[in-house]
């Protein structure tokens, strides 16, 4: 889980970086969903994700960065799942993007 909240704070970040101080925002929260779910989000203030692009933000070799690979949101969706959760994005009012990542409270052993 490290490497997803990691990964989704750098993207946070580079979302940002056109961004003037001022108008940077990145708000990390983490809540309990009822008695079951553990919910993780981090959202930012870029510009926010073209139309179209939701669909696609989880596919590999996937990217909407200039160089980019496209493999950090395949590979922390993979880490979610494995972990029985799940993780999605959202546009956030006024511009930018929340990742929500959701885990269940209690997790079998494997």
């Amino acid at each position: 889980m490290q490497q997803v909240i990691s990964n989704l704070v750098l993207n946070a970040t580079e979302a940002m970086s056109d961004r003037a101080l001022p108008e940077r925002r990145l708000r990390i929260a983490a809540s309990q969903d009822g008695r079951d779910a553990i919910v993780l989000a981090v959202a930012d203030s870029g510009t926010g994700l073209a139309p179209g692009a939701r669909e696609h933000l989880f596919d590999a070799f996937w990217t909407t960065k200039e160089g980019g690979m496209g493999l950090g949101l395949t590979i922390s969706q993979t880490i979610v799942e494995a972990n029985g959760g799940q993780i999605s994005a959202a546009p956030v009012p006024g511009g930018g993007t929340v990742f929500e990542v959701r885990l269940p409270r209690h997790m079998e052993a494997a």
